[in-house]
């Protein structure tokens, strides 16, 4: 559940703070694009970005997630690819000031991007690997 919840947090920091930080606001997704329905079937899709679960390991000391962090954008000229490391830029910067969320995920230093070789013009995606200490269990039954 605690991996659930970190997505969740992510995505609402993510949420709050871009919507005082950037003039078009992404859509933050949990996983994958949600599925075209008749509602949202006109919504735009970009900016967007998706927090997405790769792996985790815990141990009795210390529990770590790492997050894939999925950025895409759309542009019709040349110089779009710039829009999308733009906004992985911001959002490393408001993560990396902030470095805890819900007072219980710590975000650690090590920041790792991605920018996909074959891009589907006019879209650009680019990813990052950011890596969470989640809170400790704590054993409640005396043996």
């Amino acid at each position: 559940m605690t991996p659930v919840m970190l997505m969740i947090a992510i995505q609402d920091f993510l949420r709050k703070s871009l919507a005082d930080d950037a003039a078009t606001i992404p859509a933050v997704h949990l996983g994958a694009l949600p599925s075209k329905t008749s509602s949202n079937r006109d919504d735009p899709v970009f900016p967007l970005i998706i927090v997405r679960p790769m792996d985790g390991e815990s141990d009795n000391d210390s529990a770590k997630v790492q997050v894939k962090l999925l950025f895409g954008t759309q542009s019709e000229d040349d110089s779009g690819f710039i829009d999308v490391l733009n906004l992985m830029e911001r959002v490393r910067i408001l993560l990396m000031r902030q470095r805890v969320i819900n007072r219980q995920f710590r975000i650690e230093s090590n920041w790792k991007w991605t920018f996909m070789e074959d891009q589907p013009e006019p879209q650009w995606i680019c990813q990052a690997i950011t890596t969470w200490t989640l809170p400790q269990i704590r054993q409640e039954v005396s043996l």
